[in-house]
């Protein structure tokens, strides 16, 4: 709980944060609780940790919120005067690093009704950083941030303490995220160029519609052995680092690939063709035949000729006398019951074929 810490800050009359150590003790300490604005007094013991405390004992202030803001106020301090803050990764692609600034403008005011951040530090390159300071658990900003086109680191200093404060904004990476970075995301692309990697950023909804999306070419990371593409999140929208040349090789095999298919399938419905006709060919010999048999004339070594007659197909069903199945009732003046054979069916003297 933030009461168990010591209050080893305070804010003097000219609204600057002061170490314990640095002012007198007592009463006449002439600091003030950032929160309430009760007056403090600075205890400098031999035994216990020097520290401050409220003065006032009818009043019970909530020392959980007065930590709180102490904790605020002398991180924009630290920054202020520092002008400087240790930022962590981008998505491994820039490493942690110092960022320094020129300029520092902060707004104190713990709970806030409006937009704005904590910090708004400036670059030499004139390039902005809002900085924003949360704890869990408690929300201190009532509207959410558009942070679209702008630089947004978030800190979180609900584990913190005021004696480590300084050395946890300066010199670690821990408890702080980049919630939006348009400098890093902007020159993604040239940071890979320059090690020799040709990458283009690729909205996340555009590589789902990828024609070879289930042989990924984005840049992935490595998780228990599991790989998963590199999704970079800059103004809301999620993108990945898609591998150029990977890329082009792998749109190459595609289509290469797909012609191939193309060719097969062509194929295929040639020969599903060609079996179509080969069978229709007797069904169209027949219905375009207007006799009732055709004559072929069979040369035999002796120079003579003989006409064999080759009956198409003839049979009770074909027969416009056919009175029913395999019932032709009329053979060369007798009637016949039952089963027809198919010779006795060539030989009816009354066999008419049907018309087309």
């Amino acid at each position: 709980m933030y009461y168990e810490e010591v209050f080893s800050w305070a804010e003097n009359v000219e609204g600057k944060m002061v170490h314990i150590d640095t002012v007198p003790n007592g009463k006449h300490c002439g600091c003030i609780c950032p929160n309430c604005h009760e007056k403090l007094v600075a205890r400098h013991g031999d035994i216990n940790a020097h520290g401050f405390a409220h003065l006032s004992h009818d009043r019970e202030a909530n020392l959980d919120i007065c930590y709180k803001v102490t904790l605020l106020k002398l991180a924009e301090q630290i920054i202020e005067t520092q002008k400087r803050i240790h930022v962590p990764s981008y998505y491994g692609i820039y490493k942690e690093t110092d960022i320094e600034f020129v300029d520092v403008k902060i707004d104190f005011r713990f709970e806030r009704e409006d937009r704005q951040p904590d910090v708004i530090a400036t670059t030499k390159e004139n390039q902005k950083y809002l900085i924003v300071f949360c704890f869990d658990g408690y929300v201190r900003h009532k509207q959410s941030f558009d942070y679209h086109g702008l630089t947004y680191l978030l800190v979180n200093l609900t584990r913190q303490k005021l004696n480590s404060l300084e050395n946890f904004l300066l010199a670690s990476s821990e408890d702080r995220y980049w919630i939006n970075n348009d400098v890093y995301f902007k020159g993604i692309e040239k940071k890979y160029r320059e090690i020799g990697k040709l990458v283009k950023l690729v909205q996340d909804e555009e590589c789902k519609e990828c024609k070879i999306r289930y042989s990924c070419c984005a840049v992935m990371l490595s998780d228990h052995g599991f790989s998963t593409p590199l999704v970079i999140k800059n103004n809301g929208q999620l993108f990945r680092l898609c591998k150029t040349e990977k890329y082009m090789q792998e749109l190459k095999k595609y289509c290469k690939q797909q012609e191939e298919d193309r060719l097969c399938r062509e194929a295929n419905h040639r020969r599903w063709k060609e079996k179509l006709l080969a069978r229709r060919e007797p069904e169209n010999l027949l219905k375009s035949t207007s006799c009732s048999e055709i004559y072929s004339i069979n040369q035999d070594t002796s120079g003579c000729s003989d006409v064999k007659v080759i009956d198409l197909e003839r049979t009770c069903f074909n027969c416009e006398m056919n009175l029913g199945w395999a019932h032709c009732a009329i053979c060369s003046g007798e009637r016949f019951f039952g089963r027809v054979s198919p010779e006795q069916a060539k030989q009816c003297p009354s066999f008419t074929r049907k018309k087309p």
